[in-house]
């Protein structure tokens, strides 16, 4: 072997010369030490092997030397004394253990896992393992099955109900096993862990969640196998009410039905006691596990919109309704009154529940309808709709609203932005007005030239106005919702110079955002002809157009 080499006890030592040698005298240059009984063996005139002729020991260092005596064929002896070391492989030993010895909490599933220092068995499939060692003994037993991930590695994982819970488990690995080298185990290896006891992982609905439904199945999941009989006798419900149960996921999972429809707006408290055992009966639950819920309300409403006695929006489609529970739609479809009558109406019920914040939570109806102007509206609900558990308003709901007239408009007629006049009419603007008392009419000059199409825009954009020229402030006594035009003259009957201005209206009862899609604001131009240039690679044309 290597210098340093770890070797095993039955190791053959083999040196190789750099030429043939005078094997007598190699074998009176052979010292070993410590000294070794053993056989010399020539395959080839520059090799020599050397057989012990029985096991070395283990765990100890064998040092070899071939003294400068030594010699090839042709009588030249070594130039000076070689040696080298190697240390044969010592006992079977565990490196590593899981869990560690004293560990607390270990979960009913987990497994064991072993590491030794060297292969315990050869490499095999998984289907090949029926003949090698299984090293663990475990007190108190448990069901499972033990495979060897690798040669040195060896995992036990217990069956379907796991470690019982709560309970302190002793792990031997046995003495006397042996490796693959023939190296053993000198003495049994001892450790031991405590499993977790059983506890409660999830249950649903969660604390304190509302809206919760009365005929909800309630779930709690445990984190190990639960005896079925003293769990079940120690889940109960506050108000007192039947339960059904259901087990699933291999007992881990406990489903807790009412065997009839819990109570409207009440809180529940569910109580699992510390007579819970897990699936072997010898541990419990360390402490109660409570958890609180409150069923869904009976049927109210909440809110309305437009609400009752208010307006409804200018741009408002129709009516929503928002209860505080699940309502039956076909107790409510086509059966709620609606006074003027809609020609048609669609329905669209939202249902939308937040257990933790009740104020994120919907149950609405949508009534789309289109909405008279100036209308005074009615809506009855009917007493005998009802939620989807049978419980009804009692008796008919009635609200009241009104709808706005037309949306007030302050508008010129002109092109929108940007518009020009000619000197040959006289300088009259008309102004588009509904549902406003007076117009107010602003004429200014721009304080620098408009050379292009931003300069005029952004007199569109909120740039500010210089003093204006003139004002004019007229009533308006057109009736309501009913369209108007007036006129007014900007020079008296007459004509404006030639020139850029800006024009703008407001009326008190015209928001200024309306500005946006009504022509309130205008740049104006006075001019009796039009120049359009356009230009190409290779010439120019030109057209001028005379308005007068």
């Amino acid at each position: 072997p290597a210098t340093g080499e770890e070797v095993a006890v039955d190791s053959i030592f083999s040196i190789r010369f750099d030429q043939p040698m005078d094997q007598g005298s190699v074998e009176e240059a052979w010292d070993m030490e410590p000294a070794v009984d053993g056989q010399f063996e020539w395959p080839r005139p520059d090799t020599v092997h050397f057989t012990p002729q029985k096991e070395l020991q283990r765990g100890a260092q064998y040092r070899v030397r071939i003294k400068q005596s030594a010699a090839a064929e042709t009588g030249l002896n070594l130039e000076e004394t070689f040696e080298f070391s190697s240390t044969t492989a010592g006992d079977l030993a565990v490196n590593q253990i899981m869990p560690e010895d004293g560990t607390q909490n270990v979960q009913t599933d987990g497994a064991i896992t072993v590491v030794f220092n060297r292969p315990v068995v050869p490499l095999t499939s998984s289907g090949q393992q029926a003949g090698l060692p299984q090293p663990l003994t475990i007190d108190p037993a448990v069901d499972g099955e033990g495979s060897w991930v690798s040669t040195s590695i060896y995992r036990f994982e217990p069956g379907p109900d796991g470690f019982a819970g709560g309970t302190t488990y002793r792990v031997t690995v046995d003495g006397g096993l042996a490796d693959v080298s023939g190296a053993v185990l000198p003495q049994p290896v001892s450790w031991q862990f405590t499993t977790q006891n059983p506890d409660v992982l999830m249950i649903s609905p969660p604390n304190k969640a509302t809206l919760v439904s009365p005929t909800r199945p309630i779930s709690i999941t445990f984190n190990m196998p639960m005896d079925r009989a003293t769990t079940q006798s120690a889940v109960s419900l506050n108000p007192a009410a039947g339960l059904e149960f259901e087990w699933q996921e291999e007992d881990r999972l406990l489903v807790a039905t009412p065997q009839e429809q819990l109570e409207l707006d009440t809180q529940y408290e569910l109580t699992i006691g510390q007579g819970a055992l897990s699936a072997n009966g010898q541990a419990g639950l360390d402490k109660t596990a409570v958890s609180s819920f409150t069923t869904v309300p009976y049927p109210a409403i909440i809110r309305t919109s437009p609400p009752n006695g208010g307006e409804a929006s200018p741009w408002q489609n129709g009516a929503s309704v928002e209860f505080a529970s699940p309502m039956d739609m076909e107790m409510l479809e086509d059966r709620i009154v609606i006074d003027p009558q809609p020609d048609e109406v669609s329905y669209y019920y939202n249902e939308w529940i937040d257990e933790f914040d009740p104020s994120n939570s919907n149950f609405s109806l949508s009534l789309n309808f289109d909405l008279e102007r100036n209308a005074d509206y009615q809506i009855i609900i009917p007493g005998d709709a009802a939620d989807i558990y049978g419980n009804t308003l009692g008796e008919d709901y009635v609200w009241r609203f009104t709808t706005p007239g037309f949306t007030p408009v302050a508008s010129f007629n002109l092109p929108p932005r940007l518009s020009q006049i000619s000197t040959s009419f006289p300088s009259d603007v008309d102004i588009i007005h509904r549902n406003v008392s007076q117009l107010t009419v602003g004429l200014y000059q721009p304080e620098t030239p408009l050379t292009n199409i931003e300069s005029v825009y952004q007199y569109q954009d909120e740039a500010p106005l210089p003093a204006p020229l003139r004002t004019w402030t007229s009533p308006v006594s057109t009736p309501r919702d009913e369209t108007g035009v007036t006129t007014v003259s900007l020079a008296d009957g007459g004509t404006l110079p030639t020139g850029a201005y800006i024009l703008t209206v407001t009326a008190p009862e015209v928001d200024a955002d309306f500005r946006y899609w009504q022509n309130q604001q205008n740049v104006l131009i006075v001019a009796d002809t039009n120049v359009v240039i356009s230009e190409m690679p290779d010439e120019v044309h030109v057209w001028v157009t005379d308005l007068e």
